[in-house]
């Protein structure tokens, strides 16, 4: 599979099996996630890994009681350890190198059959108190992570069109 192809069958998959990833395959698919870019290449952050039932229970009901976030075979909490670190443009760079990461993690699952979910629908301070995760840093994003439970079709996405969102040399509405 390359990437175009990883990118056409990424969907949000809100339903899982209860067939359970391997502690080797979740660390196959996190290597796409050290592998990621970050602002100065500080990779500061942290994947607290959730595979405990219990604990996966206390984080869905961080994340607003969202069913299939208990039916994940884990969740991955992906934590800015530099929220500080603005970049030269005027932008924290924690919560862009965190979504890059977190990106190279669906599309990773994806080449391997697994199906992923973006939350960012949660309650950061339970969240964080449920996981250990100190004042100081931020859960940016939680992801849920296992075997679909219905194989997905690649469809025709719901997209803008390339005319509605791009334009050259100068920004125009």
């Amino acid at each position: 599979m390359n990437v175009m192809e990883a990118i056409r069958k990424r969907r949000s998959v809100r339903s899982y099996q209860k067939k359970r990833l391997s502690r080797g395959q979740i660390e196959e698919i996190m290597e796409a996630a050290r592998l990621a870019p970050s602002a100065k290449n500080k990779q500061d952050w942290k994947f607290v890994i959730v595979v405990d039932e219990e604990i996966k229970e206390k984080i869905c009901e961080a994340a607003y009681n969202q069913k299939f976030v208990k039916e994940a075979s884990a969740v991955i909490a992906g934590i800015s350890l530099d929220k500080d670190y603005v970049m030269a443009c005027g932008v924290p760079s924690g919560y862009v190198d965190l979504a890059i990461a977190m990106d190279h993690i669906s599309l990773a699952a994806v080449e391997k059959g697994i199906g992923t979910c973006w939350i960012g629908h949660f309650k950061q301070k339970e969240a964080k108190e449920i996981l250990g995760v100190p004042d100081e840093y931020e859960i940016v994003a939680l992801m849920a992570i296992g075997y679909p439970k219905k194989l997905l079709p690649t469809v025709e996405k719901n997209r803008k069109s390339l005319k509605e969102i791009i334009c050259y040399d100068f920004f125009k509405e």
